[in-house]
């Protein structure tokens, strides 16, 4: 499941295989005069990729302050490239050309960035990557914090481990389907026969088979962990999670957990100076070592993340486990 990411990207910076692959994109979704569109739209979907590229190669030798923004403007870049898959007019409209989020005014004192929540605004690229690449809607005005975002990036649970932090968690295994304990149930407080009923009416999941000490689900696409929402990837690990709790279930791709999280962390440092070198220089919290260690794992996951949204894509169906 490991991906390169940039060197997988890179198979794109061609315009004969990018006008290829937009047709074939154009092709599966009816879309009017396809090969057109895919003439017109493969020049802009590789640039918007080596954009995005030059974003995250400038964050690669940039000082900590200066990250977040080369990040969060790289991932605007590479979420742009992957909409014209699904959207040849985009952008159609000004108001999608907003970032799409915005972040709670801030106290001077006291303030922790564990604890600050960012909002999903109705019209922007994120509520717009939402919409087209991920299918998913009724999550204008929605409220994240800043800890409930970090808890679902598994990469993340040996700091937030160390710190204390609620567990939002656990692992499961891939094997013949994917495998979860029988005691998991018990952590969302249900019987195993609610636990399945829960999953399946809530997730594409299909039980394939219940035995003494686990449940086995057939998976389809939520096998990709770009596009899953209640399946949770550890890249560095190769290890699989699903959320510990109902309460730890967000209903959104980890993608947009990035994006949400950069968006913050980028205003912090453009914005929130004083704060934001009072902690990089003085150690004045545990945010240093938590935001230090999530962007180390955003330079590599997103861009690997991106290549797997579009290694979906040139899939001819929709494969399940076996």
């Amino acid at each position: 499941m490991k991906s390169s990411g940039w060197k997988d990207l890179k198979r794109f910076y061609s315009l004969e295989t990018s006008q290829k692959f937009l047709y074939q994109q154009y092709e599966k979704r009816n879309i009017h005069d396809a090969n057109q569109q895919a003439y017109k739209n493969c020049e802009r979907f590789i640039y918007f990729l080596k954009h995005g590229h030059t974003f995250y190669e400038q964050a690669a030798i940039a000082p900590l302050e200066l990250k977040p923004i080369l990040l969060f403007y790289g991932m605007a870049q590479l979420l742009k490239a992957c909409l014209l898959t699904v959207d040849p007019h985009y952008p159609s409209q000004t108001s999608v050309l907003a970032h799409g989020v915005t972040s709670r005014k801030r106290k001077k004192q006291h303030y922790r960035f564990s604890e600050d929540e960012v909002k999903i605004q109705r019209n922007g690229l994120c509520m717009h990557v939402l919409k087209h690449l991920f299918h998913l809607n009724g999550l204008e005005d929605e409220r994240f914090t800043m800890i409930h975002l970090l808890s679902k990036i598994p990469e993340m649970s040996h700091i937030l481990d160390f710190q204390k932090q609620p567990s939002a968690l656990v692992k499961v295994e891939k094997a013949n389907g994917m495998m979860i304990q029988d005691h998991i149930p018990l952590l969302y407080n249900m019987s195993a026969e609610r636990f399945i009923e829960y999953f399946e009416f809530h997730t594409s999941w299909k039980l394939r088979q219940r035995a003494a000490k686990k449940l086995t689900f057939d998976v389809s696409l939520e096998e990709n962990p770009a596009l899953a929402t209640h399946l949770h990837y550890d890249l560095e690990m190769d290890q699989w999670y699903i959320p510990s709790t109902r309460d730890s279930f967000l209903g959104i791709p980890e993608i947009i957990s990035h994006y949400l999280l950069m968006y913050n962390l980028s205003m912090i440092a453009r914005y929130e100076t004083e704060w934001w070198y009072e902690l990089l220089s003085q150690y004045i919290s545990d945010d240093y070592v938590m935001i230090e260690r999530y962007m180390e794992i955003a330079e590599e996951k997103f861009p690997a993340y991106i290549m797997m949204l579009l290694e979906e894509k040139t899939k001819k169906t929709s494969s399940v486990w076996n």
